[in-house]
C-alpha cells in the first residue's frame, strides 16, 4: 500500500537521524529549556509586580513553549541519555498532560500509515463516519466548532481535557505503563502546585488560567492546520512560514512537512532542511502552505478548516 510505503520511509528516516547524531549536547535546545524554566520561575516569583493580564499572557507563552520543548525532547534532543531528556521534560507546567503519555502518543503518530486516520492516528482531529452518525446535535456542533481556529482555541482546552483524563483513567485499569506515567505526572503536579501556592503565594486560579488555558490555546494555533487528509500520495503535513517569534515559540514545528520528512532533525536545522527537501512546494500540493498564522486566522477563524469526518472514509458526510 502507498500509505505503508510512506510510513516505512518515515520510520527509516527517523532511525537514520537518531543514529547519526553526534554525542555532543545540543546547546540551542538547552538554551530553550533555560528560557522556559527560568522564565516560569521569574514570572511566578514576581507576579505581584505584574498586572494580572500580563502574567496570564507570559504564563501562556511559557507553557506553550514548554510543550514545544517536550516535543523536541520526544525526538531525542538535546542529550543522548534518555533519562536526562526525560528529566528536562517531566515537570508539568501545563498541569494537564503527563509527559509519558505525550511521548508515547506522539511517537505512534509518526508511525501511522495514514496521517489523520482517526482509527490509527492518536493526534487526529477527524472522526469516523460511525462516530459522526452516533453523535447528537451538541456533539456535532462541537465537532464543527473544533474545525475552526477560534473554536479550537476557546473551547478545545475545556472540552478535550476531561475526555482525555476519563480515557486515561480507564486505561490505567489494565495498562501498567499508563499507571506509571500518571503516577509520575501526579508527583510533578504536586511539585508545581506547591511551588505556586506555598513558595510564590500566587493565586492558583491565575496560574491555571495562564499556563493551562492560555498555554493550550496557543499550542492549538500550531496544531490546527498541521495535517489535512488529501488524496493520493501528496503530503498530509502543512507548512506555515511564520515569523521569528512564532517559529521560536513552536521551535520550527510550523515547518511540519519538513519535520515529518526528518523527524529526528533538531529544530534549528529545519529551516535549512525545508529548502533542500522542497517542503514548501510539497505542502502547497498537499496539506497546505501558508505565509503565516495571520493567514490561517484570516481563513479559518470562524470557517471550518475541513470536514470533521475523515475524508478517506466518507466524503459525503456532514
Amino acid at each position: 500500500m502507498p500509505g505503508r510505503t510512506r510510513s516505512a520511509g518515515r520510520a527509516a528516516r527517523f532511525s537514520v537521524w537518531r543514529s547519526s547524531r553526534s554525542g555532543r549536547v545540543e546547546w540551542p535546545t538547552v538554551g530553550v529549556a533555560v528560557g522556559v524554566y527560568g522564565g516560569a520561575a521569574a514570572v511566578t516569583l514576581g507576579h505581584r509586580h505584574l498586572p494580572w493580564p500580563l502574567t496570564f499572557v507570559l504564563l501562556g507563552v511559557l507553557a506553550a513553549w514548554q510543550t514545544s520543548l517536550q516535543h523536541e525532547i520526544i525526538h531525542g534532543h538535546p542529550f543522548r541519555i534518555r533519562a536526562a531528556n526525560h528529566a528536562l521534560a517531566w515537570l508539568p507546567l501545563t498541569l494537564w498532560l503527563p509527559y509519558g503519555d505525550y511521548r508515547d502518543s506522539h511517537l505512534r503518530h509518526h508511525r501511522v500509515d495514514e496521517l489523520g486516520d482517526p482509527e490509527a492516528d492518536p493526534e487526529s482531529f477527524y472522526v469516523t463516519p460511525a462516530h459522526w452518525a452516533a453523535a447528537g446535535p451538541i456533539r456535532r456542533c462541537w465537532l464543527r466548532a473544533n474545525r475552526t481556529l477560534v473554536g479550537r482555541m476557546v473551547l478545545g482546552p475545556v472540552v478535550t481535557t476531561p475526555a482525555y483524563w476519563w480515557s486515561a483513567l480507564l486505561a490505567c485499569r489494565h495498562d501498567a505503563r499508563r499507571r506509571r506515567s500518571l503516577a509520575s505526572h501526579l508527583v510533578g503536579l504536586v511539585v508545581v502546585v506547591a511551588w505556586i501556592v506555598a513558595v510564590c503565594r500566587m493565586p492558583l486560579w491565575l496560574y491555571v488560567l495562564g499556563a493551562f488555558y492560555g498555554g493550550r490555546a496557543l499550542s492549538h494555533v500550531r496544531s490546527f492546520a498541521e495535517h489535512r487528509s488529501v488524496d493520493g500520495g501528496a503530503t498530509r503535513s502543512a507548512m506555515v512560514r511564520a515569523g521569528r517569534a512564532w517559529s521560536l515559540l513552536f521551535l520550527n514545528n510550523n515547518l511540519h512537512d519538513t519535520h515529518h520528512a526528518r523527524p529526528g532533525a533538531p529544530w534549528y536545522r529545519l529551516p535549512q532542511l525545508a529548502v533542500s527537501l522542497s517542503s514548501d512546494a510539497r505542502a502547497a500540493e498537499g496539506a497546505g502552505w501558508y505565509p503565516g498564522y495571520t493567514e490561517v486566522l484570516r481563513r479559518y477563524a470562524l470557517r471550518p478548516f475541513d470536514r470533521p469526518v475523515y475524508a478517506a472514509a466518507d466524503r459525503t458526510a456532514v
